[in-house]
């Protein structure tokens, strides 16, 4: 058998060549991490700065929501007769969307209210230590001017009351994964923002329910309902609604209605105190491509009714659009090249 013999020399050579190669790994590596550290530093600072930005245009127009009404205050298993009524108060948020003192928030918010108040925000909001550690409130009264329970929405008015009005976002423009702001008093703590991203633009939770909301990870807690979830642009992408939780507290799932249908409900409300069905009527035409009718043909004419069922006028056989067949071509945008005041 032939056996090799390694010169020691060598061995130690190679050892050196492979040193001083990982060392200048190394050093090529750390230079790298420290040019790029400013770099990173410098976004980071000037994410905060726009942040910051938001905050000062946003703040001013986002409102706490008191409320006072009379409710069972205990369960009782004896009937009406023994269930104990009591004066309650609960709170939510809200938003200016007229500088003429309209406020919208949630319509579960005011439900049963006997008297409705509203917290203004402080004279000089910025996120600031001096602003979070103002003890000074200015509360007014207000009024209901409409509710729309079926879309969970209600408009509400302050007198001699200016505050600045945010601005309804694009519907179209909105997009998954774009970055959002939740603003509001969760359990009541004022003047408190958290942020994350669009999970969905348009998800419909209920397959019989024609309501779509948009869906985000940003945390939203009891007290949200009724504020605003605004973009890095500050425009309002929708209203902060409602949570799926299992412990009852936030866990990434929240829903809020899309700024879409926030134009125009508002606008109704401000108008007639209610929805008109009749204003929203659509006439449409509906092509069935998965089911035939019963005369053979594969179309029909249709038309939507104020409560969002499509009535085939020809062809009862024909299958029900679904909501996204008839929100997103027909209906899902109404008036987006109008301001939101108007």
């Amino acid at each position: 058998m032939r056996k090799i013999f390694s010169h020691p020399g060598r061995s130690i050579i190679s050892l050196c060549r492979h040193a001083i190669f990982l060392q200048c790994a190394l050093i090529v590596f750390a230079a790298h991490a420290l040019a790029q550290a400013p770099s990173t530093a410098k976004s980071a600072d000037q994410f905060d700065l726009m942040v910051d930005a938001l905050i000062k245009k946003v703040s001013p127009s986002v409102v706490q929501i008191l409320v006072t009404a009379y409710a069972p205050l205990e369960e009782s298993s004896r009937g009406n007769a023994g269930v104990v009524i009591g004066r309650q108060h609960a709170s939510g948020s809200g938003f200016v969307i007229d500088p003429d003192g309209y406020i919208v928030t949630n319509a579960h918010v005011v439900n049963g209210a006997q008297r409705i108040e509203v917290v203004l925000p402080p004279p000089s909001p910025g996120g600031s230590l001096a602003t979070a550690l103002s003890s000074s409130m200015d509360i007014v009264p207000a009024r209901i001017v409409g509710v729309a329970r079926e879309k969970d929405l209600a408009l509400l008015r302050i007198e001699h009351t200016k505050l600045p009005a945010l601005p309804l976002a694009s519907y179209r423009d909105v997009r998954q994964g774009h970055t959002v702001f939740a603003f509001g008093s969760p359990e009541g703590l004022r003047n408190s923002i958290t942020h994350g991203l669009i999970s969905a633009v348009a998800r419909q939770l209920d397959p019989d329910s024609p309501l779509i909301y948009i869906q985000t990870d940003a945390p939203i807690n009891p007290g949200n309902s009724g504020g605003p979830l605004v973009n890095l642009n500050g425009e309002v992408v929708g209203v902060n609604t409602f949570i799926l939780s299992q412990s009852g507290g936030n866990e990434g799932l929240g829903f809020a209605i899309p700024c879409a249908t926030v134009r125009t409900v508002y606008r109704q409300l401000k108008q007639f105190g209610h929805l008109r069905r009749q204003e929203t009527r659509i006439e449409a035409k509906v092509r069935c491509h998965h089911f035939r009718c019963s005369s053979g043909r594969s179309g029909g004419s249709g038309r939507l009714d104020g409560r969002g069922r499509f009535g085939l006028h020809r062809w009862a056989t024909c299958r029900q659009p679904t909501e996204r067949e008839l929100l997103f071509p027909f209906a899902g945008f109404p008036g987006e090249g109008a301001s939101s005041s108007s």
